[in-house]
């Protein structure tokens, strides 16, 4: 299985949504591309619905505030543990990041197509009520998945050290 795929195949499990097109995706380590994944997953919603459904728009920005800080707080545990400890030094290779980026990318113009006046309000209301639970899972799936792809690429290239060049895009 390719990284694009595993890519693909972490954020579908997620049920995830894309980042905005100007978010500036971290490399430096894969605890904090992992953290922002989480984040920006529901940032698709929040602001396609933000621009297409205008009076949306502040409780959209209430409710990704919650998700982030609700998602920072849950990361600490989760960094802490013995899974995922070592990935607050790991390096993003940009190959990673890449297949973030397009996963996300076709999430979001996946869900540009949905009709916005009945996507989402009802979306609002589904993310508002997620629990902490659920929002745990979907970290951990994503820090799998990143934590995964990095050790497929380190066997790749038979190495531990892995390249931490800047994505250039």
């Amino acid at each position: 299985m390719n990284f694009r795929n595993s890519a693909f195949i972490a954020i579908a499990l997620t049920a995830s949504v894309a980042p905005a097109a100007e978010a500036v995706w971290p490399n430096n380590s894969a605890s904090n591309l992992s953290v922002f994944a989480a984040v920006q997953r529901f940032r698709i919603y929040a602001d396609h619905c933000s621009v297409e459904v205008p009076q949306l728009r502040p409780q959209f920005e209430s409710l990704m505030e919650r998700l982030n800080s609700r998602i920072q707080g849950i990361s600490q545990g989760l960094l802490a543990s013995d899974a995922f400890k070592g990935m607050k030094e790991k390096p993003v290779p940009a190959a990673i990041v890449a297949a973030l980026q397009d996963s996300f990318d076709d999430v979001k113009h996946n869900f540009e197509r949905l009709d916005a006046v009945s996507t989402c309000p009802k979306t609002l209301h589904d993310l508002g009520e997620m629990d902490d639970e659920s929002l745990k899972s979907g970290l951990t799936e994503v820090l799998t998945a990143v934590r995964n792809m990095i050790q497929m690429l380190e066997k790749q290239n038979g190495s531990q050290a892995l390249p931490d060049k800047p994505l250039q895009r």
